[in-house]
């Protein structure tokens, strides 16, 4: 069966936990009930995986015993509800933006840098983010920056999943690069930074990608190092982005780091001059873990290398 996808919690993994029904019906409870009962019926979901989907429950697990290493058996498993009720209220809260039944608050940090390089410069642009808040309406929010924008990815092989995501749709300037291939899509990002484009690619699970192990959350985890490779092949800035939610006031915080720039070092292992790049990233995705630790949806023990 193929591994998990990158968008929405409940994806296949031995069964497809998205289809066209389930979509359907959640944007009519949006559009006659609103929110509030959208989010009480994803609850009682989320309540059915925590219960009969072991498999979910393990996955999310690793991230759990490291964000709350003191937390009790029945704690961890409230932690873990947490998780997914609250990566679905994202999906909703996306999905309502698609539907246009609602716009949401956003206070940008560090934006002003990355908007100037993207459509002030004629650089390619690596954002680098990960399976942390509402990314899904991040991508929506790229929509409005006037250059094309490449979101790299694993090919959704659910049909239902791919339409709710309107994959590269003629209409938009956002663009999907899939990893599926010997080289993992390398060539066309490369091809998207030397054009002056933006290129969205997740920095927190590898998918079979290289990786080099830093310390995160205590304890030594494996993250992939290909974006940074990348742009110092091609001389492109990274900027890492996480946007997560402020529940009480519903506005939408999206903090981005300074412009990072990779500079690859002559006779000198890949492994030795990218670790400090990909240390920062990681610094970052600490803090912000430690500031909202139930929007972090880690769901991959990223703790062991072989994962």
């Amino acid at each position: 069966m193929p591994e998990e996808k990158e968008h929405g919690e409940f994806r296949k993994v031995d069964r497809k936990r998205g289809n066209e029904s389930g979509f359907a019906f959640f944007r009519l409870v949006l559009r006659l009930m609103g929110m509030r009962h959208a989010r009480n019926i994803a609850g009682i979901i989320c309540f059915y995986y925590l219960l009969f989907d072991w498999r979910a429950v393990k996955k999310t697990l690793p991230y759990v015993k490291h964000a709350w290493p003191d937390a009790g058996f029945f704690s961890k498993l409230l932690k873990v509800y947490k998780l997914f009720y609250y990566q679905a209220c994202m999906l909703l809260d996306r999905a309502s933006n698609l539907c246009g039944l609602s716009g949401f608050d956003h206070f940008y940090i560090n934006y002003d840098s990355f908007r100037e390089l993207a459509e002030d410069s004629e650089e390619g642009v690596l954002l680098v983010g990960a399976h942390f808040g509402n990314w899904q309406l991040a991508v929506e929010g790229l929509k409005d920056i006037k250059c094309k924008v490449n979101i790299v990815m694993h090919e959704e092989q659910n049909e239902a999943v791919k339409k709710h995501l309107e994959l590269n749709s003629r209409t938009s300037n956002i663009n999907y690069i899939f990893t599926e291939g010997e080289m993992h899509g390398a060539f066309e990002i490369a091809t998207a930074l030397c054009n002056g484009e933006i290129v969205c690619m997740m920095g927190d699970r590898h998918y079979g990608a290289d990786t080099i192990g830093v310390e995160f959350m205590g304890e030594t985890a494996y993250f992939p190092y290909s974006s940074f490779v990348i742009a110092a092949q091609t001389g492109s800035p990274i900027i890492s982005l996480f946007i997560c939610k402020d529940w009480e006031t519903e506005r939408y915080y999206a903090y981005g780091s300074e412009p990072m720039r990779p500079v690859k070092q002559r006779k000198v292992p890949i492994e030795e001059w990218v670790k400090p790049w990909v240390e920062q990233y990681v610094k970052k995705l600490e803090e912000m873990a430690k500031k909202y630790p139930e929007q972090c949806f880690l769901f991959s023990d990223i703790w062991r290398k072989d994962s």
